[in-house]
């Protein structure tokens, strides 16, 4: 995994509440490949897993809104975890 992203990661978590919508864009599509939809407001990732369907960002003014932020991380989280046990 890139520097930059991993970088992308770590603000995340330390500041939720300030992520530019296309940096949250960016690390979704590293994780999850492109979006089953974009160019709305919204952009929508399936998930390979079953139960957590997808993932929902909404650009709320460039940015990104905080408790999408945390879901996006949880399944970052989640999918580094079955990769581990792999």
């Amino acid at each position: 995994m890139g520097k930059r992203i991993d970088d992308l990661i770590a603000g995340m978590r330390t500041a939720p509440t300030n992520v530019r919508f296309a940096d949250a864009c960016k690390v979704a599509n590293h994780f999850f490949g492109k979006p089953r939809q974009e160019g709305t407001s919204h952009a929508v990732w399936r998930m390979p897993w079953a139960g957590d369907p997808r993932v929902n960002l909404q650009n709320d003014h460039g940015k990104a809104k905080a408790y999408q932020i945390r879901q996006l991380l949880a399944a970052i989280d989640r999918r580094r975890e079955e990769q581990k046990d792999r």
